[in-house]
């Protein structure tokens, strides 16, 4: 048998083609991957973040997105090794993973995204006082499901690229006029422990950055963009290009979170007030930052969440289109059966009026205790001699860069996700 390129070449010595200026400006995906990040979990752990140390943690959004993009590219370097999607290696691995993912997807996606819809509810509610709570969520939904039943993938990319653009602005607009104190800004990028209870924001944060749908999501986006190729260097120049556009996804969410973070520690720490929910964030802010400092509040609140919710039935569908082997599309027929099975009941858990606040707090420390699984299988994966010139090799810089950063990841989430959450239940 004829050795194949990627086995006779040494693992990461190929320079990737230097990319255009239209290439480097295709941050769609990434855009697309920033509304997992930056969703309810990011605003209400950024505003308390704000209200309780001011911007002591803004450094732990970095620490954790790197983990992030290591776990992210391990998919993408699996898929670009062997062409199969990721829910192929859990296959695998074992089939009982495949029953396991499934419960996860399904209570993921379901609760990940009735708390988007939830907060949507609120702003519109705000906005226009005379409709009911669950009218103005059914309205947020169901426009989200217009959208995603069109199945046209490159308008849901632009949208997305608009919308993240737009959130910056409202919630940058916001905090201006509230005042940010960019040398205090500076200092919360070094690592610190600012006092009692950061662990617990770290952990919640952990769950809101580092989740199962964020590591697999990424290389469906690229199914959908028809980034594949057959040979080597293709594959190489493909990487290049999809890191760059996953690194400005997560480096979003650390942007995003700089404003809210200066908003709650403006209004909120002065005074020793911990806000119950984002709405009595924007309440506390009209003193200060005026009416239109709350608009702006509102309307990054709104973007955030709808775009969230709108990512969240997107990863799931896929990630269940993809344990059954059907078609990764979203215009296929069974993306769209998919999305109504999805839609109906997140629609509907908005009757039960849930605290958004405690909710997303105990669905990130779900995620937190889930996201290790996924992270040790794709070490596990990576760390196989069949991954060619993708494997393992501290023979370079870059190779021993890789090695590092995978193991960082993995070892993050582990201790995160079953040391700290277990520790948790167990005092309890």
């Amino acid at each position: 048998m004829k050795p194949s390129t990627s086995d006779i070449t040494s693992p990461w010595t190929l320079r990737p083609a230097p990319l255009g200026l239209r290439a480097a400006t295709a941050v769609g995906a990434g855009s697309l991957i920033a509304s997992f990040f930056i969703g309810t979990g990011d605003i209400t752990i950024a505003t308390t973040m704000g209200a309780k140390f001011g911007f002591s943690l803004w450094w732990t959004y970095f620490v954790l997105g790197a983990a992030g993009w290591a776990l992210i590219d391990m998919s993408v370097r699996y898929f670009l090794q062997f062409g199969r999607t990721p829910m192929s290696m859990f296959k695998e691995i074992h089939p009982l993973l495949s029953a396991y993912l499934f419960l996860t997807v399904v209570v993921c996606t379901l609760f990940g995204s009735y708390s988007q819809w939830n907060a949507c509810a609120m702003v519109l509610a705000g906005f226009f006082p005379g409709i009911p709570i669950e009218v103005a969520g059914a309205i947020a939904s169901i426009s989200a499901l217009l959208l995603l039943l069109t199945g046209a993938y490159r308008r849901l990319e632009l949208i997305f690229v608009f919308g993240l653009i737009a959130l910056i602005a409202c919630v940058f607009g916001s905090a201006f006029l509230a005042g940010i104190p960019w040398t205090e800004a500076a200092r919360g990028l070094i690592p610190n422990a600012p006092g009692a209870g950061w662990t617990a924001l770290f952990m919640s944060n952990a769950g809101s950055m580092i989740n199962a749908w964020l590591i697999l999501i990424y290389p469906y986006t690229m199914i959908e963009r028809g980034w594949y190729s057959e040979k080597l260097q293709g594959k190489v120049n493909i990487l290049h290009r999809a890191r760059l556009d996953y690194a400005w996804g997560i480096l979003a969410a650390g942007v995003v979170a700089l404003p809210l973070m200066a908003a709650a520690a403006a209004v909120a720490r002065p005074f020793g007030i911990l806000p119950r929910s984002y709405m009595d964030l924007a309440v506390m802010l009209e003193p200060l930052a005026g009416p239109a400092g709350t608009v702006l509040f509102l309307g990054g609140l709104f973007l955030a969440a709808w775009t969230s919710g709108v990512g969240w039935w997107l990863g799931g569908c896929y990630a269940m289109l993809d344990l059954f082997n059907l078609p990764i599309r979203l215009d296929s027929k069974p993306m769209r059966v998919c999305l109504l099975l999805f839609a109906l009941p997140s629609t509907l858990l908005l009757l039960l009026r849930i605290n958004p606040v405690y909710q997303m707090l105990v669905f990130s420390a779900f995620l937190a205790a889930v996201f290790p699984v996924i992270g040790i299988a794709l070490l596990w994966r990576v760390t196989r001699p069949d991954m060619g010139y993708f494997r393992w090799s501290p023979r370079t810089p870059h190779g021993l860069f890789l090695i590092v950063l995978d193991c960082f990841a993995v070892l993050l989430s582990i201790y995160i996700g079953w040391v700290q959450i277990g520790a948790l239940f167990a005092d309890r």
